[in-house]
């Protein structure tokens, strides 16, 4: 998916739209490889003004992620619609391939933190349950000593109650 960059520049002004699918297999999701299923729904717009391109796409798929808090699969749909930046240097040959900007959007789209479900509980760190499906294991006393950062304050408190 492309456009035709001498067309763009001989009718400066005028707005160029391009809709399709286009074949994204995988993308790099800070140095992790994430597959998407299908290909990536395409709507882009541009124009070409004072030797500038300006383009506005707008990406939806689906990718295959691990849920940040448990590690199971989740399959997260992914959507992002906005302005791109096109650098002097990609606008110089005849065509400017939507490609790298597509691949980015969806980067754009993904979430940081992917859930399988909003009240995931996530793996215990001290025992390694998955608190989705089980209990702490036996002996695990992960969430009964507090948290050592607030161990001043819990002083401080304890402190001021026994002055009232």
């Amino acid at each position: 998916m492309r456009f035709e960059l001498d067309v763009m520049r001989a009718t400066p002004g005028r707005l160029f739209r391009l809709r399709g699918a286009v074949p994204v297999a995988e993308v790099d999701w800070r140095g992790e490889p994430v597959k998407l299923e299908g290909p990536v729904a395409v709507e882009a717009r541009a124009s070409y003004q004072n030797d500038q391109v300006f383009l506005n796409i707008r990406v939806r798929a689906r990718a295959h992620r691990a849920c940040s808090r448990c590690l199971r699969d989740v399959v997260e749909p992914v959507e992002f619609g906005g302005d791109m930046d096109v650098f002097p240097e990609d606008a110089e040959g005849k065509y400017l391939e939507l490609g790298p900007f597509v691949e980015a959007a969806v980067r754009l789209g993904m979430s940081t933190k992917p859930l399988c479900r909003r009240d995931c509980r996530g793996i215990c760190p001290e025992c390694g349950a998955d608190l989705n499906l089980e209990q702490h294991k036996s002996g695990c006393t992960h969430g009964t000593k507090g948290d050592p950062r607030l161990k001043k304050l819990k002083v401080l408190l304890e402190h001021r109650s026994g002055q009232a």
